[in-house]
């Protein structure tokens, strides 16, 4: 349904991925992803707080909360208004409660950071980016209003269409079946706690060694973390299951979509190691292309979309009562689960108009681990920085340093960031 005039009346479906999160969300897979950015000075709250409700002006459908329905949850107008704090918990927290007014994202800072959690049934990742990226704007015009003269917006960003009921193919096979996969091992950490560890590199330095490689760099960084992985952790407990690692793909690049609500699919870079072979980096580039030249087409990612477009618009599950429909998914889950090693995705340049940019110095696009996948990994760019994020929920942070050895290896520049958990010196 259309935002009418009066937006109590305002309510919408979920599209065909929210429904999944939806049901599928718990207080150990949460369904939560980061966006942060830092600034070149301090976060003022008062000045926070403002841009965050002008940027909702832009982003009307963002003002909402989730509901019941008989059959599925749907989202109503949330007539309170957001509540920005002082950052002062672990990240990918459930957002839905009464201390969050019930919204779908949440807004905190932390000296100069500014950090936008998203319960994934709202948007994706590029929807989140530019939400974050409107809350920047009117917060610098807000700080400066010597050098901005602010003007209220009349753009309305605001198409939330189901772009994967307008797109699949009800004739299209399925999608490719992938074996289960190897599970990273380690000790959990207590309390809920999440290990950061962002590393901010040189995009020129890593540009030039993966066209060197002759590759595209999603190819080049995923083949980096199978390799951290595979000579560590993989080796350490004498792993026998492929190293499968799920990439999302943004489809508003393959159809023309304007949506902010979800729609990505994905493909399973699927690598399977034998026992009594040595696997070198250039082996495992190797593999990941072969990977990717086979998968990235697409043919191939309408098959994924269309695997879960035909269970979501399926007769009988339309006409399952959402109890059931909750207990169903939960259950597919645990044996959809399997299939996955660790996630990787790539945002890909964040753009800002200069005159707000020299504001701003980094972006960050963080993933939450999970009970499968307890290392995830989100990459953005922004200006001369590529961001690479390591999220995760256990102690030993062995892939992480792997990764960095092989960027001191490759002589590619970089700093680390972390927030205090299992921290990598530089």
């Amino acid at each position: 349904m259309k935002i009418k005039d009066n937006l109590k009346r305002y309510w919408r479906m979920l599209d065909d991925q929210a429904k999944i999160y939806s049901l599928s969300y718990n207080k150990k897979d949460t369904s939560v992803f980061r966006l942060s950015v830092t600034l070149t000075e301090n976060i003022k709250e008062d000045i926070l707080n403002k841009a965050v409700l002008l940027a909702l002006n832009s982003f009307k459908s963002f003002r909402v909360k989730l509901q019941r329905g008989f059959f599925w949850y749907y989202m109503e107008y949330n007539s309170k208004n957001p509540i920005v704090s002082i950052e002062d918990d672990y990240p990918f927290r459930r957002l839905i409660n009464k201390k969050n007014n019930d919204y779908l994202f949440k807004v905190t800072y932390f000296n100069n950071k500014i950090n936008v959690d998203y319960f994934h049934v709202l948007t994706d990742g590029n929807g989140g980016a530019l939400f974050l990226k409107e809350i920047v704007c009117r917060y610098i015009e807000l700080l400066y209003p010597k050098k901005f003269k602010y003007e209220a917006t009349n753009i309305v960003i605001d198409d939330v269409s189901n772009d994967y009921k307008k797109n699949y193919l009800k004739s299209k096979k399925r999608g490719y079946k992938y074996p289960v996969a190897y599970t990273i091992k380690g000790e959990a950490l207590k309390y809920g706690k999440v290990s950061l560890n962002h590393f901010i590199i040189n995009l020129n330095d890593i540009k030039l060694k993966y066209k060197n490689s002759n590759c595209t760099l999603s190819i080049f960084l995923v083949s980096m973390l199978a390799y951290s992985l595979y000579e560590t952790n993989y080796k350490k407990h004498n792993g026998k299951k492929p190293i499968n690692i799920c990439v999302p793909i943004n489809l508003k690049n393959y159809f023309a979509s304007k949506t902010n609500s979800n729609f990505v699919s994905f493909m399973m870079v699927s690598l399977s190691f034998k026992s009594n072979k040595k696997y070198k980096f250039d082996d495992i580039i190797k593999m990941v292309k072969k990977e990717f030249d086979k998968k990235l087409k697409y043919d191939k990612i309408i098959s994924n979309m269309t695997s879960d477009g035909k269970l979501i618009n399926n007769v009988f599950v339309r006409l399952v009562p959402l109890l059931l429909k909750k207990c169903m998914v939960l259950i597919g889950t645990l044996s959809f689960k399997k299939h996955f090693t660790m996630t990787f995705s790539n945002l890909g340049i964040i753009e800002m108009d200069s005159k707000y940019s020299k504001y701003v110095k980094d972006y960050f696009f963080i993933m939450s681990p999970d009970w499968a996948e307890k290392l995830r990994c989100g990459v953005c760019s922004y200006g001369d920085n590529l961001v690479v994020s390591f999220g995760s929920n256990i102690k030993s942070n062995e892939i992480e340093i792997k990764f960095k050895d092989l960027l001191d290896e490759f002589k590619i520049k970089y700093s680390i960031e972390g927030n205090g958990i299992n921290v990598i010196s530089n």
